[in-house]
């Protein structure tokens, strides 16, 4: 019995022990958080997360459709000489600028200007003979007045006078022509433009039918490019078309729509078209590759956000508002997107401040400091 008393008593003693022992360090510690200055845990504050804000707007958004497309000249003429014979000279060279009547190439006309000189003689000798019947018909007219002369011979000698004048014609002619052959063998340029491709050298001899050189005109250029029926009513003659040479510039090229199928090609079911470009600076090549930025929808009005400021969660798109220091979870619904904005139809208004960095940080309630660097 006692030991069971003195038990009992012993237990007692070492939970009252372990309580006081517990309570002691209890007291240690927060008089040392105290004495050197440092707070408790539950003190600390909660900071707030930076973030960077852009305001909803309103602006144009479209849909684009991106075409393959191929720079071609506005103007491509090749050189066919109008008569034979030997290259005397060449005066330009691939990739030179010439003016419309500029001599390209000049044959050796040593022949046709001795046919000229042949058809010269030619025609001295008919308006000799001109002369000769012209006198003759004037002699028989007189005689006939007096009756000396029967009337087949007046007739006779007119006949003579009108042939005459048909062969000084026909002389004439073939001068003309003669003297055109001869200023044929300077083959010209028929417009501004560059030398684009030269077939022949000095020495050389060509023929009517043959190409001798070829010119471009690139003042202004063509994008040629298919459109498929899915967008052929999008388009209009005359409609304003942005067109990327990736070659050439980061920056679009803005041309017009001048050119438009009626009807789709039989195989490939697409419409052909045709842009035109000014290119008064010659940096489009033809047959640089190119593409057609075509705004297949377009929204005006709309607002607008940063891309960047969504939100995937659950399935759910959202943006934090910051208001009143903190972030508001807000869904949202999209539309259209271009470049770096979005188009949202439902959730927010113009005017309202969305986090564009720190969104991810951040959740419902969070306390949020804007920062404008």
């Amino acid at each position: 019995m006692a030991k069971e008393v003195k038990g009992k008593v012993n237990r007692k003693l070492l939970i009252t022990v372990g309580v006081i022992v517990i309570l002691l360090i209890g007291f240690l510690v927060v008089r040392g958080f105290r004495g050197t200055g440092k707070t408790t845990p539950a003190a600390y504050e909660i900071k707030p997360v930076s973030v960077k804000l852009a305001a909803v707007q309103k602006g144009s958004i479209s849909r684009r459709v991106n075409l393959a497309a191929k720079i071609v000249p506005a103007t491509e003429v090749t050189i066919i000489p109008k008569v034979g014979g030997r290259v005397a000279e060449v005066t330009v060279d691939l990739g030179d600028t010439v003016r419309a009547g500029q001599t390209l190439i000049q044959l050796d006309d040593t022949d046709y200007s001795i046919q000229v000189q042949q058809m010269e003689a030619n025609l001295e000798l008919a308006v000799a003979g001109q002369k000769a019947a012209a006198l003759n018909l004037t002699r028989y007219e007189q005689l006939a007045k007096t009756g000396a002369v029967a009337q087949h011979d007046l007739d006779s000698a007119r006949t003579a006078s009108e042939q005459a004048d048909a062969q000084v014609k026909q002389a004439a002619a073939a001068l003309a022509n003669a003297r055109n052959q001869v200023a044929n063998t300077a083959i010209c340029a028929p417009i501004d433009g560059l030398v684009s491709g030269r077939q022949v050298d000095i020495g050389e001899m060509v023929n009517t039918g043959g190409t001798v050189m070829t010119m471009v005109d690139i003042s202004s250029v063509y994008a040629e490019f298919s459109i498929p029926e899915s967008e052929i009513s999008r388009l209009a003659q005359g409609q304003k078309i942005k067109v990327r040479v990736a070659s050439v510039s980061v920056e679009p090229f803005e041309g017009t729509l001048t050119n438009l199928a009626p009807a789709a090609d039989s195989s490939s079911k697409t419409f052909s078209a045709r842009i035109k470009i000014e290119n008064s600076a010659q940096k489009l090549k033809p047959g640089m590759f190119a593409e057609v930025e075509l705004a297949t929808e377009e929204h005006q009005q709309a607002l607008l956000i940063p891309k960047e400021a969504i939100v995937e969660k659950a399935g759910q798109k959202l943006v934090y508002l910051a208001k009143e220091g903190k972030a508001v979870e807000t869904r949202i619904s999209t539309g259209l997107m271009e470049g770096e904005m979005a188009e949202v139809l439902e959730g927010l208004q113009e005017g309202d401040p969305v986090i564009t960095a720190g969104q991810a940080l951040v959740q419902n309630g969070s306390l949020v400091e804007i920062i404008t660097a």
